[in-house]
């Protein structure tokens, strides 16, 4: 019988196993220090006072403490989100230390994944904090086996139990969410929705008729696509053109016949989809690009339609580091006031959604626009990031990576 032979493990799967392990920790550690942060910025400042300067937050469930505004804002921008996932992000951190402690206690043993903590902390956030110590100490033993359905059925026992009033309330999940962050170059969107069964029964029987109806007027489209173009036209309403909904702006340039760009969602599309949509019940408008290397400027603080097309054109987004709310959804800032001598044009304005305006307007977060379309930004902390089309850049360099022992 050949002697048995020493088998090493592969370098490479080992390797792999390693940094795993790394960023495990990295993860901890980077919840230890989001929760050390917290507590240099809690405020006991009442969360339902009606104020335009900086309100407390309230993050996580109850019990969880007030966190300053605009200094979440400062965190979130520091662990590279946008304000609305940073601050989900800190809200799970408040539970689990405030709420879940068992669970947090697991996490900093490694026996609990962060983002298998993440999703128990979102459900039960909604919970009293009797009720959220329920599901704490009953998850405290399972932690590495429970399922969806099981953490589901906790939290609904939990509120039965602890939240009665809560169980027959505040459970409608209806919804209809039409994506048109992400549409694709040939001009499509996902739409999802949850429906009431009678709504559902009689939106499908309209869209079995006019897909048909579609099919003997000649259209030979597949089932799904003629479905899909018959929703289109409940959406409009069987309207003629002068009458039809929201409006779609499509900009081309002569430089590129081929593919132009719809201002409402942000995407390229192509000429063939332009063609498409004139020929629909949709109401298009066809624009030139302007020339956003222009120079644009007026004597009055408010701007005019043309200057704030020019900005809106320009950046996109809100142009605080992370944030993509729509520039059209946005105010207009003067980067140096007007009642400081900033001038109301295109090399003084930016977008800003009203949550980071009044961030800029209340607190000490500064920026300076160094090009057009290209901003400095300073945050309460001191750290700095660069926010133009590429995104948004940390300018601060990354501690140094302590010694390898």
């Amino acid at each position: 019988m050949p002697a048995a032979t020493a088998r090493t493990a592969d370098p490479a799967l080992a390797a792999v196993r390693t940094h795993q392990a790394a960023a495990r920790r990295a993860e901890i550690a980077t919840l230890v220090a989001v929760l050390d942060w917290a507590t240099e910025h809690t405020t006991d400042a009442d969360p339902a006072a009606m104020t335009f300067g900086e309100r407390a937050l309230t993050l996580g469930g109850p019990g969880c403490p007030a966190i300053e505004e605009f200094a979440a804002y400062d965190l979130a921008a520091a662990l590279g989100s946008s304000t609305e996932s940073g601050l989900k992000y800190l809200a799970r951190a408040l539970e689990l230390h405030h709420r879940l402690p068992r669970l947090w206690a697991a996490v900093l043993a490694g026996r609990l994944p962060v983002w298998k903590a993440a999703k128990i902390a979102d459900a039960t956030m909604r919970l009293p904090l009797d009720g959220a110590t329920h599901v704490d100490a009953r998850l405290a033993q399972a932690v590495s086996t429970i399922t969806y359905a099981q953490l589901d059925r906790l939290v609904d026992e939990a509120i039965a139990r602890h939240a009665p009033d809560q169980a027959t309330a505040g459970r409608d999940q209806r919804h209809v969410r039409v994506d048109l962050d992400h549409a694709t170059i040939d001009g499509h969107v996902r739409l999802d929705a949850l429906l009431t069964v009678p709504d559902a029964l009689d939106l499908e029987h309209a869209l079995q008729t006019s897909a048909q109806a579609l099919a003997d007027a000649g259209c030979d489209q597949f089932l799904d696509v003629r479905r899909s173009i018959a929703l289109g036209d409940l959406a409009r309403g069987d309207q003629p053109l002068d009458l039809a909904g929201r409006t779609l702006v499509v900009h081309l340039h002569q430089d590129s016949p081929d593919v132009g760009r719809c201002e409402t969602t942000r995407t390229p599309v192509t000429v063939e989809t332009i063609e498409t949509w004139c020929a629909t019940a949709a109401k298009v408008v066809i624009k030139p690009v302007i020339d956003l290397e222009q120079h644009v400027h007026v004597e009055a603080y408010e701007a005019p339609d043309r200057l704030r097309e020019h900005v809106e054109l320009r950046d996109l987004t809100c142009v605080f580091p992370h944030c993509r709310r729509p520039a059209t959804r946005c105010d207009l800032d003067h980067v140096v006031p007007y009642s400081a001598g900033g001038t109301t044009s295109s090399d003084n304005l930016a977008p800003l959604c009203r949550r980071h305006h009044r961030a800029k307007t209340h607190s000490h977060w500064t920026y300076r626009m160094t090009d057009p379309g290209t901003y400095h930004w300073t945050a309460p902390s001191g750290l700095t990031y660069r926010r133009d089309h590429h995104g948004t850049t940390p300018l601060d360099p990354p501690p140094a990576e302590p010694a390898e022992p």
